[in-house]
């Protein structure tokens, strides 16, 4: 993360930090304006409620601490308004998991986790074609032609549960399913290894558990393009899978043969 990208999310809304005009302005919604003076200044840091469906300061509404339904209460040390562009990886690192451990209700991120947070989909290449990621239909959409999908669903899991796993054809980009007369490797099928869903958007997986949209991210920090790992058929088990069925194959015919002689 460069510092000069750093921005303030609280709860899921994410904001610009403009120390020079002493304000927050809203990444989505740039009329939306919080003044640094509207929150409550104490030595080291500034506290504030914040309606999470307005997307506003409270101000003389409630006090703090009290917890009322789409409010949540947030404590930002100084430096954070006043000096965001100082700020180190690591020190952008230790708060916001000062944050998630001292419920702070904040959350420091870059623009594209803005972006994540104001719905923008991720992305991910299968084997040099674009597809979008949607965890809530458990689906990949082929970015150009959006109507062809591959479902999540249809997909195995790796045995430690970190990938998806399935065969792919390059050509129709669509998952391909090996018959059990298969007698040769199939062209332009690979094997691909998808991370899984919270790897691939961890922002969705929070919202599917009904937790904050960024308690994922200090463990689980995503990209907005990923790639699959691709692998040749001819580096996979299902070589040796083809291997044993023709072997069992030859057998079989050989054992009919045999009768067949015998018969006669």
């Amino acid at each position: 993360m460069e510092t000069l990208s750093v921005l303030l999310v609280i709860g899921s809304t994410p904001f610009m930090i403009e120390p020079e005009n002493l304000q927050l302005r809203q990444f989505n919604k740039q009329d939306n304006v919080i003044a640094f003076d509207s929150l409550t200044q104490q030595k080291g840091y500034y506290s504030a409620t914040f309606d999470t469906s307005r997307h506003k300061v409270i101000v003389k509404e409630k006090k703090f601490g009290e917890h009322h339904a789409d409010t949540i209460d947030v404590v930002l040390p100084s430096q954070i308004l006043h000096s965001p562009n100082s700020l180190t990886d690591d020190q952008v690192s230790d708060l916001n998991l000062l944050s998630k451990g001292k419920e702070l209700g904040f959350f420091l991120a870059d623009r594209d986790t803005a972006l994540r947070l104001s719905g923008v989909l991720l992305n991910i290449d299968l084997a040099g074609t674009d597809f979008t990621i949607d965890w809530r239909l458990k689906e990949l959409r082929e970015t150009e032609f959006p109507w062809k999908n591959i479902s999540l669903r249809d997909m195995e899991m790796s045995d430690n549960g970190e990938e998806y796993l399935c065969f792919y054809h390059i050509d129709t980009h669509e998952l391909y399913i090996p018959g059990e007369d298969l007698f040769e490797l199939p062209q332009n099928v690979v094997l691909l290894e998808i991370p899984n869903e919270i790897k691939l958007d961890p922002v969705a997986v929070a919202r599917e558990f009904g937790i904050g949209e960024t308690d994922l991210l200090p463990d689980h920090p995503f990209q907005m393009n990923i790639a699959a790992r691709v692998t040749p058929l001819s580096e996979t088990g299902l070589s040796a899978f083809i291997a044993e069925y023709i072997k069992r194959r030859d057998h079989l015919t050989a054992d009919d043969s045999l009768v067949r002689r015998r018969g006669r």
